[in-house]
């Protein structure tokens, strides 16, 4: 063989290869788009049973189309806004128990008016059903459009699982409904296994058969994908389903129509084309007095949709590990939805086993997609006859398998579940199978709000209790002074409140406060961790005043946002002439500190304190006022006057005789920054002696005041002259400064907490 043999031969392979790959890509779409048209065939079916049963049974036909149709178009439109992953829509079984009762009542209001044409009846039932779905796009849409899709998870597990599983208890009575086509399978079946003696009265064997294939159907649909996890068990259990039916059929020589009549297949379907126009052609027949009774069901119906929607999205992204934007998906299915009420289909959305099976088999490509959505338009189209051919044990048993995964989640999750989230968990359970499922929804609701209050309330509203010894205002005391108030900083409460606060957490307050009543002067509440409180925790600071006016403490609210401050305002807690609102801790400290050196008869901020005799007393030594006078400077400083300036050189230590001054820091683009205040007896500047540099602050005065200074120069000449007293003046600096770092640590301690 030639080289250029070779090279055609080995082109020829390539090519064939690429050939192959191509061809087994496109089977294996094919096939994932039979199998996921064929899971969304058995739902429409089942669905389209379940909402239009009993007296809505002639307008089945309708129902059909309007869910073909919605689905066509809302796909449509799906794929349109989320084109970045293939996703599969359906209608969502715990969604459509509720539209079946909407339905229903509706149908009941419309006979107890008299309307009895099932014509009418049927397009008035439609219109109500397309609101209904209306309703939950727009809420769809606002959801993804405010990213706020994920707040549904705020319900707790148990709330969720109790109301699931109640759902599938509806579910599985109801596939047995549909499966055996009974009123109430459960009064057949006691009435078939009776006890001995007793008249059973007339049992349809048919019925018991058709009892036990569609409880078969639906836990071979369960089960049996999970013991046989491949993508071909369900539609095997589908197939086998409608093979093992129309083989018995044919055994006993039933033809359709016969079979169509005991009730082995869905009820007949008009022949050729199922499209019908929109359902949005008879809103003017509706009467808007029939929507006020069904209003709480609609609401149930919202919030199912919503739980269900959020579940199926999660549960996928896991599956298929990889992200979904989940408000992007409530977006697209507001909009499908939207779409699909003007025909009056019931809610869809992103549907998670369609969706996986087009992935996981290799149909997770358009071409898949839009497959799919042919073969659904060839049904409506032309399809008739082919759906009237599905057992009705069929439609059931989906109903069935749909009823038995939500029991199963909620025994998986009684195993990590708390006893008492159990009981809540099988209360909301009981609820909803035997009152209904907006009764189920509503107690699920209160539940959840009651679980909420009660776990939050074990969340200490009271973060940090501090006293007045502890946590200190910005003021800056002489030592004595400083003292004193330590010795009385026991009797200030400083509660820093965090959270929300409500009637549970707010009276833990109380509680803690009327406890510390007798020992308090002042009390401060700091809200500055708190995101809101409601009109019940003002109660609680109303008692607090009483309390106060009692004992004769101070109560004093700090950080107040401006909501609380409006609350607090309209709640008159002001008119206590005890309790007094202040803009920030340090207003409300310094405040307290006042108070109490009034009390103790401490002069406070209008002391005089020498710097000798302060000096003096501090080290118990007998220097004078003679002895220091030749090395001080002293400046007499006016009110707003400044001491020294941020960024000037820094080579001076001054000591404050009379008066108030404030330490503040220039920030570049804000006002200025107050650090602290320093009154008579305090030492400011004494890193710029040891040290030098740059000022990093600057002082003003608050007051008139008195200020000696002593700088590097004034010491050296001391430190020649006069050794003793420098040695003096060096042990008082180091007393300040030790002074100055043990608060700061405090301060730190207490902040660190």
């Amino acid at each position: 063989m030639t080289t250029a043999d070779r090279s055609s031969a080995g082109g020829g392979g390539r090519l064939g290869d690429a050939a192959g790959a191509a061809t087994l890509r496109l089977s294996r779409t094919v096939v994932a788009a039979a199998v996921a048209t064929m899971m969304i065939v058995v739902d429409l079916i089942s669905f389209s049973q379940l909402i239009f049963s009993g007296p809505l049974a002639e307008s089945r036909a309708a129902g059909v189309s309007a869910m073909l149709t919605a689905y066509l178009a809302g796909s449509l439109v799906f794929l349109a806004l989320r084109r970045t992953v293939v996703i599969s829509l359906s209608f969502f079984g715990a969604a459509a128990i509720v539209q079946a009762a909407i339905a229903a009542a509706v149908a009941e209001q419309l006979r107890a008016a008299g309307v009895t044409d099932p014509d009418s009846v049927g397009r008035i039932v439609l219109v109500a059903c397309g609101l209904s779905t209306l309703i939950t796009g727009l809420v769809f849409a606002l959801l993804g459009t405010l990213r706020a899709s994920l707040l549904a998870q705020l319900l707790p597990l148990p709330v969720l699982t109790g109301f699931l599983a109640g759902v599938g208890l509806l579910l599985l009575r109801s596939g047995v409904q549909i499966g055996a086509q009974l009123s109430d399978p459960l009064a057949t079946l006691l009435g078939a296994l009776g006890p001995a003696g007793a008249d059973p009265g007339p049992v349809d064997p048919g019925a018991l058969g058709r009892v036990g294939l569609t409880l078969c159907i639906g836990v071979c649909a369960f089960a049996l994908p999970r013991r046989l996890p491949h993508w071909a068990t369900y539609p095997a259990v589908i197939l086998s389903s409608l093979l093992v039916v129309h083989l018995g059929l044919a055994w006993h020589g039933v033809d359709r129509a016969a079979a169509q009549a005991a009730g082995w297949l869905i009820d007949p379907l008009p022949t050729g084309s199922l499209f019908q126009a929109p359902a949005i052609g008879s809103l003017a027949a509706l009467d808007p007095a029939l929507l006020v009774p069904i209003l709480p069901k609609i609401v149930t119906y919202v919030v199912v949709a919503v739980i269900v929607q959020i579940l199926y999205v999660v549960t996928a992204e896991l599956d298929l590990r990889r992200e979904f934007d989940v408000d992007r998906v409530f977006v697209a299915s507001g909009w499908a939805n939207l779409v699909g009420s003007l025909f009056g289909s019931p809610v869809m959305g992103f549907d998670r086993t369609s969706t996986l099976l087009l992935h996981n088999i290799g149909g997770g490509r358009w071409l898949g997609r839009w497959l799919t959505l042919a073969v659904m338009a060839a049904l409506l189209a032309f399809g008739a006859g082919i759906l009237a051919l599905l057992p009705r044990p069929l439609a059931g048993g989906a109903l069935v398998a749909i009823g038995i995964g939500h029991l199963t989640n909620l025994a998986l999750a009684s195993r990590t579940l708390l006893r008492w989230e159990l009981v809540i968990a099988l209360a909301v359970c009981a609820a909803t199978a035997l009152l209904g499922a907006p009764v189920g929804c509503l107690v699920g609701i209160v539940l959840a709000m009651l679980i909420f209050a009660v776990q939050y309330a074990r969340i200490p509203a009271l973060r940090r209790a501090l006293t007045g010894t502890e946590r200190r205002s910005s003021v800056i005391r002489a030592p004595d002074t400083a003292e004193r108030l330590r010795a009385a900083g026991t009797r200030t409460r400083i509660y820093s409140l965090q959270g929300y606060l409500f009637f549970l957490n707010a009276q833990a307050i109380y509680r803690r406060a009327a406890a510390e009543a007798p020992d308090l002067r002042v009390l401060i509440l700091d809200f500055r961790d708190c995101v809101g409180l409601d009109s019940s925790a003002l109660v609680a600071f109303r008692k607090i005043g009483q309390r106060a006016e009692q004992c004769g403490f101070d109560l004093l609210l700090v950080h107040l946002g401006p909501t609380a401050l409006r609350q607090v305002e309209r709640g008159r807690l002001a008119a206590n002439a005890r309790i007094r609102i202040l803009d920030t801790l340090d207003a409300a400290l310094r405040e307290a500190e006042a108070t109490l050196l009034a009390e103790t008869g401490t002069a406070g901020e209008e002391e005089v304190a020498p710097f000798a005799r302060h000096m003096a007393d501090r080290l118990g030594c007998a220097f004078g006022a003679a002895d220091c006078a030749p090395y001080l400077a002293v400046r007499e400083l006016a009110p707003g006057e400044a001491l020294m300036r941020q960024g000037e050189a820094a080579d001076a230590l001054y000591f404050l005789e009379r008066g108030l001054v404030s330490i503040e820091m220039a920030l570049p683009g804000r006002p200025s920054l107050r650090l602290r205040t320093t009154t008579a007896g305090t030492v400011i500047g004494e890193i710029a002696l040891v040290q030098g540099g740059r000022r990093t602050a600057t002082a003003v005065a608050e007051s008139a005041c008195r200020v000696v200074g002593i700088d590097r120069a004034a010491l050296a000449r001391m430190e020649r002259e006069r050794p003793d007293l420098a040695l003096t003046f060096q042990r008082f600096l180091i007393l300040e400064l030790a002074g100055k770092v043990v608060d700061t640590n405090r301060l730190l301690e207490v902040e660190l907490q």
